[in-house]
């Protein structure tokens, strides 16, 4: 990047900086979705959903499916947005012991969950949902995106909600492993910011 050398010659441009500073701040406060930070890489978090469309990494929840034949999905101001009716959709990938975290907003009456564990590759689905919760209703719409988070290590599973733990369940078998699966079922979903990070082995 070139450098520019320059000599202030009165205070008239100390409004300019303060309000560049200002408007740097403000523009931090609001990251970028879809996207991660240096310090997730280094935590190791990847990204379940890169912001394209269709997704690569999403598939429709036949088994065997690497295709996201599915009705009822788009993409919006940087979000995957589930409309009225549209079909559940599940990650290619499999996943045992993992940390996954989504934000999500629903449309006034709207419901959705979060399934994971889910393999209908087998005639045993060990399956799981997290019913995700709306804001309270004085909520402005702008800010009623919430983060549901879901941990699962060794035989311990945890559920999250905005920081904060909202559920404990305890699986039997710490081998199990499968999909993580959208499933909207009434009004518009938007679904962002959707990214795991896996553990190793104990």
């Amino acid at each position: 990047m070139r450098r520019v050398a320059f000599k202030v010659a009165s205070f008239a441009v100390m409004p300019l900086c303060i309000a560049f500073v200002c408007g740097c701040s403000l523009f931090r406060g609001k990251p970028v979705p879809n996207v991660l930070s240096a310090e997730e890489e280094s935590l190791g978090w990847g990204l379940l959903w890169e912001g394209e469309f269709p997704p690569s990494t999403w598939a429709d929840v036949r088994a065997g499916s690497t295709n996201f034949m599915v009705i009822g999905w788009s993409l919006a101001n940087d979000a995957l947005v589930a409309s009225a009716g549209a079909e559940p959709i599940r990650t290619k990938t499999a996943f045992c012991d993992f940390d996954v975290k989504v934000d999500y907003r629903f449309a006034p009456g709207a419901s959705a969950s979060i399934v994971y564990f889910h393999n209908a590759e087998t005639n045993v689905d060990a399956s799981v949902a997290y019913e995700l919760v709306p804001p309270p209703p004085e909520t402005d719409y702008e800010d009623a995106w919430q983060t549901a988070r879901i941990v699962a290590r060794r035989k311990s599973v945890t559920h999250w909600l905005d920081g904060r733990i909202v559920d404990r369940k305890t699986r039997e078998d710490a081998e199990l492993s499968g999909r993580i699966m959208l499933a909207p079922r009434n009004g518009n979903v938007e679904f962002r910011n959707m990214k795991v990070r896996v553990f190793g082995k104990w």
